[in-house]
């Protein structure tokens, strides 16, 4: 190292004192000339100069947005956005139809029940009529009984009992108490009427006997009451006389028996049905009482 200058060989030692024997220069030091003054000389290759050991890859540095760079993809790309398919084309408006020219069919009306000159033209319609469900759900037509005048008249709901086989409303066993009673009092028979004529072929089936079937059936029983030339009617029991004023008078029984009310211009009085009577002897007073009511609104003795 005699060729090496005195900073260098401090340095050297300096190694040699820290445990480091072998020192190795990266380039063989050259003492300047002055012919070389000023002038840079290229460095000899040596042959045993040590490497570096390789230094970790460090991760792609992102270019900046806006860069040359930035438009290049990168090794793991964003997933990208789902697109929406574009809607569908609307469908071609087609031309509206043009009117039929057919007349429009028209849902088939009831017809009103005509004006009756005798009780046996009403009865004759009766038994073909068709303007309520009844007329499919009756075991029998009866829209009458007793003598065709009368001072008084009997409104019931439907034939009773015996009724149908003898052919007339209030003919069973069940109305003779109360037409007995009547006799006793000095009244004449009764001319009768029923609200439905047609007897229902199953009692208990309140939906075919509401007002709907009463009001189309009116025009058959009050045309009977008015042939009859009654001067009172009395109406039994509370269902008949419910049906009879309609929807719009309410009827609270028994508190309604024996008051008097207007049955389309002729006196009413609604009493027990002679059926409930015969089974509660009780009720026999009360419906004494209502009949000599009528026994005064006629004018009777």
């Amino acid at each position: 190292m005699s060729g090496l200058s005195e900073s260098v060989l401090r340095w050297a030692k300096f190694q040699r004192e820290l445990g480091i024997d072998d020192v190795i220069l990266d380039e063989p030091f050259a003492m300047p000339t002055a012919a070389a003054s000023g002038a840079r000389t290229a460095p000899a290759p040596t042959a045993n100069r040590p490497t570096l050991p390789p230094s970790r890859p460090t991760a792609p540095v992102a270019p900046p947005l806006g860069s040359a760079r930035g438009t290049a993809r990168s090794e793991n790309p964003p997933p990208a956005m789902p697109r929406m398919a574009p809607p569908p084309p609307p469908a071609p408006r087609t031309a509206a139809p043009a009117p039929s020219t057919a007349p429009a069919v028209r849902a088939p009306t009831r017809t009103a029940i005509p004006t009756f000159a005798s009780v046996a033209e009403l009865c004759a319609h009766a038994a073909t009529c068709t303007r309520c469900t009844l007329h499919s759900r009756r075991r029998s037509v009866l829209a009458t009984g007793g003598p065709e005048k009368s001072p008084w008249a009997i409104l019931t709901l439907y034939a009773w009992g015996e009724d149908a086989e003898r052919g007339q409303i209030l003919a069973g066993s069940y109305a003779k108490p109360l037409l007995d009673l009547a006799r006793e009092l000095g009244l004449p028979d009764p001319a009768a009427a029923a609200i439905f004529a047609c007897t229902p072929d199953d009692p208990s089936d309140a939906t075919i006997q509401g007002f709907t079937e009463a009001v189309r059936c009116r025009g058959h029983w009050l045309q009977r009451l008015k042939l009859s030339g009654a001067k009172a009617v009395l109406v039994l029991d509370h269902k008949a006389s419910t049906l009879a004023r309609g929807p719009a008078l309410p009827v609270e029984w028994p508190s309604f028996r024996g008051q008097r009310w207007e049955l389309d211009g002729i006196p009413a009085i609604s009493t027990h049905h002679p059926s409930r009577m015969e089974r509660v002897p009780a009720l026999r007073p009360e419906v004494e009482s209502d009949l000599k009511q009528i026994l005064s609104l006629i004018g009777a003795v």
